[in-house]
């Protein structure tokens, strides 16, 4: 964790700026979208921006620090509301981030203003079609470039926008989330599931990917990193009792998804969260 000023003093960043090594910028009017790289294990200071903006991660994963502490892997975007105080500290990976300046003047309408003008913190979904084309269109040069990638960037936040709207899902589908958290550790097959609530296995996997985003497979093993990361964060307990707690059969195996979870293993986070102190 990076701890807060306990002065005002901070960094105002202008409209359009950023911290990184700034790789290619496209503008319409008062609305400009930029890329940027960061170095491994890059802080960025406290900081707020004079302008509302997206960054929208990538490549690479960093912790985000601002009221709360927040995981930005790749596909993750951010909204932050001019003058929001943050910072952030990047993982043993290089970071590559795309940012989406919206100005004072530009046109949007009620809704996507508003969403702009509060926090938001989403993940989409591997392999977004729009976090393709607005990283394809940044590399362009022609005189077409400006107009083509900030109309990907506006495809982008409608996706964003889109992505925390509530899905329609069967009351029965929360059961399993229940029965999922209820022992994280022993969470039951899915075939276990599917008997519990009265549900066809093949049913009850279509259904949850397509309101979850990931398989039931995938949601066990994400929340059972997530959970573990607070005793590898907090605590000094060895990671291989951590990893089997949670229902890890091996520590690599624990390592290999926490690293696919937060960019770096159990132990380099232990030592970065406790160098932050």
């Amino acid at each position: 964790m990076i701890r807060e000023p306990v002065t005002p003093a901070v960094d105002l960043l202008g409209h359009g700026r950023n911290f990184g090594d700034m790789q290619h910028t496209a503008a319409s009017g008062d609305l400009i979208v930029n890329c940027a790289n960061h170095t491994p294990g890059m802080v960025v200071p406290w900081h707020e921006h004079a302008n509302a903006y997206l960054c929208v991660v990538v490549a690479g994963s960093f912790e985000f620090q601002t009221r709360k502490s927040y995981d930005c892997r790749p596909g993750t975007v951010i909204s932050h509301p001019s003058g929001l105080l943050h910072a952030n500290r990047f993982s043993d990976r290089a970071g590559h981030c795309i940012n989406i300046h919206v100005g004072n003047d530009w046109m949007l309408d009620r809704t996507a203003r508003q969403w702009v003008d509060d926090f938001h913190h989403v993940v989409l979904a591997p392999g977004m079609p729009s976090l393709g084309r607005l990283s394809r269109e940044l590399q362009h040069a022609d005189n077409v470039a400006p107009l083509a990638t900030v109309s990907a960037a506006l495809e982008l936040m409608a996706d964003a926008m889109r992505a925390e709207q509530p899905k329609a899902a069967p009351k029965w589908l929360a059961r399993v989330i229940d029965l999922i958290e209820a022992d994280l550790a022993a969470a039951p097959a899915l075939s276990e599931l599917a008997a519990l609530i009265g549900a066809h296995p093949s049913h009850l996997a279509r259904l949850f990917k397509a309101t979850h985003g990931e398989t039931i497979g995938e949601y066990i093993r994400r929340r059972r990193v997530e959970t573990a990361d607070q005793a590898v964060r907090y605590t000094n307990r060895p990671i291989a009792d951590i990893a089997a707690d949670i229902g890890f059969a091996d520590q690599a195996h624990f390592t290999r998804c926490y690293k696919h979870r937060f960019g770096v293993g159990p132990a380099t986070r232990r030592r970065l969260m406790q160098a932050a102190f």
